[in-house]
């Protein structure tokens, strides 16, 4: 189910809040005195104690991953940031909706430590789950043996085609995808689109407004154009950089991508297509008859797009604009 060249691509402390609930009273005070501080602020003791209990409820309530010690840490290398608030877990696993027998087109891409697999293998219990890292691929199969299928390698490299002849269907992909790869990972999906029923996946908050974005604005590009012929995709929700363990920097969003089986064939060839998208928005601020010199062979360019820039184009227009400059 794999092609045979993978892409290239591819200890707890105390809170600040109980250390001070456990000082004695007076002892803050002549601590920063003798430091110097200007100011301190003391809290009543039952104020205290309430900080203690509401600082350990939200410890427990996001729920950090319990890791086997010592050898399973998230690793920057693979842009791994584990989703950890279930409540957000609960709401990508409803957007999923599959209909599949026993949930066996049901594709989970980089399942980690299994914070949706553990939702999704009770609905889904012939799901099957794809995990690059080698750490997470005896865990897995210990949590969720068959008839849950546990595959090891690069979701880059998956063959969707023969994965989806295989389970006899389209298959409804899900998962939380590393920021680092995102777009390739969607790309790579498109490629498979006659193979993808949907998608249910989790990316940047700034990559989920360039999928959905409209003619003319700042965040319409290639992923807008691509997406929009392809598929039809929806934010369903926007996710807080406090949901991931280790915290990332960026918030996230949920997206729903569903894949129209009716969706008419394209008039042109998709490698030309992305030839057009890629050197018309290389200079995105530039009139199409300037960008598009190198792939026009001292042609004109087709005069009703000649003074137009990229993001002026809807997604369709680029269509006919590819079969005008390369036929169809």
């Amino acid at each position: 189910l794999f092609r045979a060249q993978p892409s290239a691509l591819a200890s707890v402390q105390l809170p600040l809040c109980i250390e001070k609930a456990l000082m004695p009273r007076g002892t803050g005070l002549r601590m920063l005195a003798a430091l110097g501080a200007a100011r301190a602020l003391v809290l009543p003791r039952r104020c205290a104690a309430r900080s203690l209990v509401r600082c350990a409820a939200t410890d427990t309530e996001r729920g950090a991953p319990k890791l086997p010690k010592g050898q399973f840490r998230p690793k920057q290398s693979l842009g791994q940031n584990y989703l950890q608030d279930p409540n957000y877990a609960a709401r990508i696993v409803d957007a999923l909706q599959c209909d599949s027998e026993r949930g066996k087109r049901v594709v989970e891409l980089g399942p980690g430590l299994g914070a949706l697999t553990k939702l999704l293998s009770r609905e889904y219990p012939e799901m099957v789950a794809v995990e690059l890292d080698e750490r997470a691929i005896p865990l897995l199969r210990e949590r969720y043996p068959e008839p849950i299928t546990i595959l090891e390698g690069d979701v880059l490299a998956v063959d969707y085609s023969a994965l989806s002849a295989a389970r006899g269907g389209k298959l409804s992909i899900i998962g939380n995808l590393p920021y680092y790869i995102t777009s390739q990972i969607l790309f790579c999906l498109c490629d498979h689109h006659a193979s993808v029923k949907k998608a249910v996946v989790t990316m940047q908050w700034e990559v989920a407004q360039r999928l959905v974005a409209k003619p003319r604005t700042r965040d319409y590009g290639i992923l807008s154009v691509v997406f929009q012929l392809y598929a039809s995709p929806k934010i369903t929700c926007k996710i807080p950089n406090t949901a991931f363990y280790p915290v990332p920097k960026v918030t996230s969003a949920l997206v729903t991508v569903d894949f129209p089986e009716d969706r008419e064939l394209f008039p042109v060839q998709p490698a030309k297509l992305r030839t057009v998208l890629n050197t018309a928005f290389r200079q995105r601020r530039k009139m199409l008859r300037q960008s598009l010199k190198s792939i026009l062979n001292g042609k004109p360019c087709p005069e009703e797009f000649a003074t137009k820039r990229p993001e002026e184009l809807k997604p369709e227009e680029f269509l006919e604009l590819t079969a005008l400059i390369f036929g169809r």
